[in-house]
Order: C-alpha cells, then sequence, then structure tokens
C-alpha cells in the first residue's frame, strides 16, 4: 500500500522590496500622510526654506515629500487657515507674506495670551505637569546644539503652559503666535538663546507656577517674552 504524498502548501511570491514598501505606504491612515505633510511643509515655511510670497504647487511639493497630492493639498489647506500660506483662487498657494513691522502686533498678543495662560495655569496646572516642565529646563540647562534646538526647547516650554490651562483654544492659540514669532526669528537671523542663558526667566515663570502665585506667574512670562522681542527688534 502506497503511502499518500504530503501536499505542500503553494509558496507565496516573493516581493520586491520596492512592492513591500508600496503596500505598508498604502496601509498606513491617509491622515498619517496629511499630518506629515503639514508638519514638514510648517517646518519649511518657519525656518524660511521656503521664502515669504514663493510659490507653492502640490505637484512639487508632493515630490519633494515624496507624498501623494491629496495629503499635501490638505496640508496647504491647515497651513491657510495658520496664516502661513495665502490660497488666491484661479492663481495658486504662496507661502504668506511676512512683514518686520509685523512684530509689534505679534507680540502685543502674544504678552497678553501668554500672561493670561500663566495665570490660569497657576491654578490648573498638575504636579506631574510642573514636574516635566522643570525636567525639560534641567535636561536642556547645557545644551549647545545650535538655534533648531533651543527653539524645540523653547517651544515645549510654551506649549506645556498652555496645555496646562487645560484649554485647547488658547493652546492652537498661543502655537499659532509661536508659529508667527519664530518666522520673525529667522528672518531677521536672532540667534536663539540657550537654556542656560536664561536659565532664571524658565525657572521665574515655574516657581510661580509651584506656588500657585498667578500675578507672578504673568510678570514672569512677560519679562521673558520681552526681552526675547528685544533681541529680535535689535537684529532688524
Amino acid at each position: 500500500m502506497v503511502a499518500p504524498r504530503s501536499r505542500r502548501r503553494p509558496q507565496r511570491p516573493r516581493r520586491s522590496p520596492g512592492e513591500r514598501l508600496r503596500r505598508a505606504r498604502s496601509s498606513r491612515s491617509p491622515t498619517l500622510f496629511s499630518d506629515q505633510a503639514y508638519e514638514r511643509i510648517k517646518q519649511m515655511i518657519l525656518t524660511m526654506a521656503l521664502r515669504p510670497g514663493q510659490v507653492l504647487t502640490e505637484a512639487r511639493l508632493a515630490q519633494r515629500l515624496r507624498l501623494g497630492r491629496m495629503p499635501v493639498r490638505e496640508a496647504l489647506q491647515r497651513l491657510a487657515q495658520d496664516d502661513l500660506v495665502t490660497i488666491i483662487p484661479r492663481k495658486g498657494v504662496f507661502v504668506a507674506p511676512l512683514r518686520l513691522d509685523e512684530l509689534q502686533n505679534i507680540f502685543e498678543l502674544r504678552l497678553t495670551l501668554e500672561c493670561f495662560a500663566a495665570r490660569l495655569a497657576a491654578e490648573r496646572i498638575t504636579d506631574e505637569e510642573l514636574a516635566r516642565l522643570y525636567d525639560l529646563i534641567e535636561r536642556h540647562r547645557d545644551v549647545n546644539q545650535g538655534t533648531a534646538a533651543h527653539v524645540r526647547i523653547d517651544r515645549a516650554f510654551h506649549l506645556g503652559i498652555a496645555a496646562a490651562t487645560k484649554n485647547e483654544y488658547l493652546v492652537r492659540a498661543v502655537e499659532r503666535l509661536l508659529n508667527l514669532a519664530l518666522r520673525l526669528l529667522y528672518m531677521s537671523g536672532t540667534r536663539m538663546a540657550r537654556v542656560g542663558e536664561i536659565l532664571p526667566q524658565y525657572l521665574s515663570v515655574l516657581d510661580a507656577l509651584r506656588r500657585r502665585d498667578g500675578d507672578t506667574a504673568c510678570r514672569a512670562m512677560q519679562s521673558h517674552i520681552e526681552e526675547f522681542r528685544n533681541k529680535v527688534r535689535q537684529s532688524i
């Protein structure tokens, strides 16, 4: 009696690395691509890699970012809401203009909003949030990695305090103003101070928040922002 032959499962054809990459990309959420396009284009605008008034086309950006045109289109619409690009029907999309005389308007609003944020954070910040902000400053007090690194640290500090207010509209408003101020920083060529250079300013804000002293936190935040504004103004 002949033993039955075992059946072998047919082997699947091996996919090339390029095909595997395409399949992986297609399985990702469209929102992920849109967010990726938004963050990357925004960073290019803020750091002046894309200059004010420059024409933006979906096709060129998609090629540059190696993404599809739909995520790029969605990203440009979001950036228009942030006042970072201008969409003119039947003419095109442009990087939003930036005038140095806007500095006063931007910083007047920053002083008002971030003072309010500091007052509110003094009432609402948790011990865990405060500890994270202290840790952020302590970990980077001796960092000297150039403007981009110092900008990220300062941005995290300001957004961390805004987030402590538990008011998402306030967080968005602060983030929008930080973006506009950052464009001025890069346009003017101002050197961003290292954490160690302005450590007392950061600690003045955080110590006031720890004491739940909203008035002092507001004044400390205003002093910090005014010094930054003056540095940008001197560079113009």
